[in-house]
């Protein structure tokens, strides 16, 4: 009985032990997703602007002649799904945009505070203005690794300010 007991006990502590270990896991992994994410945002950030300035959602934007028109009355039905869809799109997206800019105004804001603006600066020109890191190095006076090195930094903060406490 006594073994029994040992045994069970050993049991208990591997996998408690194996919990702990696949829940550290998890956290990085959800951490590792997070910067992904984020980077993913920033990379396609004036794409997703374009795409809900640009988006045509109904048949307003369109000129039409009356041969056009009588064939769209036909369709008409079918498509609505589809105009539905793209107004969906751009409504997300917009909302989307609108959060990024917020989520960097508010980055922007605690760099200044921390007079460390030069930081936030980086995101700007590298996904922003597109200005590639060597170029980014020259305007700031520093090392092409310090940039890299704060873009990074600022992709994390970024992070917590889109994805809230989930980024944490």
């Amino acid at each position: 009985m006594r073994y029994s007991a040992n045994f069970d006990e050993v049991i208990k502590k591997a996998v408690t032990e194996a919990i702990k270990e696949f829940d550290v896991k998890q956290k990085e992994g959800s951490k590792t997703k997070i910067f992904h994410n984020t980077k993913l945002l920033l990379i396609n950030y004036n794409s997703l602007s374009k795409h809900y300035k640009n988006a045509v959602d109904n048949l307003d934007y369109i000129d039409l002649d009356e041969e056009d028109e009588n064939s769209c009355e036909s369709i008409e039905s079918n498509d609505k799904l589809f105009i539905l869809s793209i107004r969906r799109s751009k409504f997300r997206t917009m909302i989307m945009v609108s959060h990024i800019k917020a989520a960097l105004k508010s980055l922007q804001e605690e760099c200044i505070e921390k007079n460390q603006l030069n930081k936030y600066e980086v995101i700007e020109m590298y996904y922003l203005q597109n200005v590639p890191f060597d170029k980014i190095a020259v305007e700031l006076s520093c090392a092409e690794m310090t940039i890299r090195r704060w873009k990074n930094e600022m992709i994390q903060a970024l992070g917590v300010y889109l994805f809230g406490v989930d980024a944490l």
